[in-house]
């Protein structure tokens, strides 16, 4: 008889590929969000926004390029998926909408499917970058699985 065994509590926390993506993406945008902080806390700056988003376009990263601004910081993560982050200096939770909003149209125009975006504004930071990293993969990770093709989730932190 085949041995049952039993679900351990520890089954119950985050994914190992969950884990190595929120390391990974730690990796490639911690310095960035360090750096905003610092200017928040020396109130040079009021927020930003950091946004995750994908799409299916093969000239996606030229298409992004073009519609940023010159002091947003655009951050790939994983080229092959066509997964990029962009930290969009002194811009609010709108401004980042309409940013994001703007750049879907775009990218609808030239053909591209599937775009997922996640976005938070960030005026503070009484929050851990590993913890705005976890919400912000958290969000993009749950508009991914429900096939939520075009719309942008965003959330504000204060």
């Amino acid at each position: 008889m085949a041995e049952k065994f039993k679900k351990r509590k520890s089954d119950q926390g985050l994914k190992e590929k969950d884990i190595k993506k929120l390391i990974h993406l730690l990796d490639k945008i911690k310095h960035g969000i360090e750096l905003l902080y610092y200017l928040l806390d020396n109130r040079r700056q009021d927020s930003f926004v950091v946004a995750l988003f994908s799409a299916s376009l093969d000239d996606f990263e030229t298409v992004i390029r073009h519609e940023k601004r010159e002091t947003d910081v655009l951050l790939e993560i994983d080229a092959p998926q066509n997964l990029y982050a962009i930290l969009c200096q002194g811009t609010s939770i709108d401004g980042g909408y309409y940013f994001m909003n703007r750049m879907v149209g775009k990218l609808r125009e030239k053909g591209a499917r599937n775009i997922y975006c996640s976005e938070i504004e960030i005026s503070g930071t009484n929050h851990s970058i590993e913890e705005v990293v976890f919400r912000l993969l958290n969000m993009y990770q749950r508009i991914k699985a429900e096939k939520a093709d075009g719309e942008i989730s965003f959330h504000s932190l204060r």
